[in-house]
C-alpha cells in the first residue's frame, strides 16, 4: 500500500489546500488609483508565492490547489512543486465563491477523505504555525477573519460539511458562522495576525511587522510600490 503524503517534515499530510487567485491584471483592484496595473501584478505574484509557499511547508497540507481564470499568468507567477496543481476555473459561473466551489468539487471526488482548507492568497505574513493553527480545531468549521473581524481569510471544512455555502465578500464572517452553525455545531475562530491580515490598503501594510515589510520590499525592489504603498491617503 502506498504510504500517505507527508509534509516537508514528515508527518502525516491530512488537508487540501485550495487557493482562488485572479490575475495580474484584474487582482488588487482597490489600489488601482495609486498603482499602475503592471505594478499591481507584481504585488499579486509576491503576495501569492509567499501564500502558495508557506502552506507547501505546513505540516498537514498534502496538496495546494490554485483556482484562477488566468492559468497561464499563474504558471509563469509560481514555481512548479509536484504538490501544487494549477486549476482552470470554468467561465460560468464566474467570481471567488465560484471558485472556491469548483476547488471544492475537485477535493470531494478527488480526496473525498481530506480537509479542505481555502485561503486567500494575499496574506504576507501567513506563517506555517497560522496553518497549524487553522488545522488544529476539531469543529467540522473553522474560520479565519480578517483584521477587521468582518471578513474571512480562511475557511477549513472537515469531511461531511457539504452543505456549508461559500459566502465570500462583505460581511461574509457573519454568514460564514451561520452556515456553520446550520450544520449542528457553532465555528471556531482562530484570530491570528498571519490569517488577519491581508494586503489592500496602507493600513494593511502599517500594521504588518517590520520584518514582513522588509520581506515583501525585497520581493519587488526593483520598483518603488511600496514608498508609494505607505504614502497612501
Amino acid at each position: 500500500m502506498t504510504a500517505p503524503p507527508t509534509s516537508v517534515t514528515g508527518q502525516p499530510a491530512t488537508a487540501t489546500a485550495v487557493v482562488p487567485l485572479r490575475d495580474g491584471r484584474t487582482g488588487k483592484t482597490r489600489l488601482a488609483e495609486h498603482l499602475p496595473a503592471a505594478e499591481r501584478g507584481r504585488l499579486v505574484v509576491a503576495l501569492a508565492r509567499h501564500v502558495v509557499a508557506t502552506l507547501l511547508a505546513a505540516d498537514g497540507v498534502s496538496r495546494v490547489l490554485v483556482v484562477t481564470a488566468d492559468p497561464a499568468f499563474v504558471t509563469d507567477a509560481l514555481d512548479a512543486d509536484p504538490r501544487l496543481e494549477i486549476l482552470t476555473q470554468p467561465s460560468a459561473p464566474p467570481g471567488l465563491n465560484a471558485a472556491v466551489e469548483f476547488g471544492r468539487e475537485q477535493v470531494r471526488r478527488r480526496w473525498p477523505g481530506d480537509r479542505l482548507l481555502v485561503i486567500h492568497a494575499d496574506l504576507p505574513a501567513l506563517t506555517t504555525a497560522d496553518v497549524a493553527a487553522l488545522l488544529a480545531p476539531a469543529a467540522p468549521v473553522t474560520l479565519g477573519p480578517d483584521r477587521a473581524g468582518l471578513g474571512t481569510n480562511a475557511v477549513l471544512l472537515r469531511p461531511g460539511t457539504d452543505a456549508f455555502t461559500f459566502a465570500f465578500g462583505p460581511d461574509s464572517l457573519a454568514r460564514h458562522r451561520h452556515e456553520a452553525q446550520s450544520l449542528g455545531s457553532p465555528a471556531t475562530l482562530v484570530r491570528r495576525d498571519g490569517t488577519a491580515i491581508d494586503l489592500d490598503t496602507e493600513a494593511d501594510f502599517s500594521a504588518l511587522d517590520p520584518f514582513v515589510q522588509e520581506r515583501l520590499r525585497a520581493a519587488i525592489a526593483a520598483t518603488d510600490l511600496l514608498p508609494r504603498l505607505q504614502a497612501l491617503p
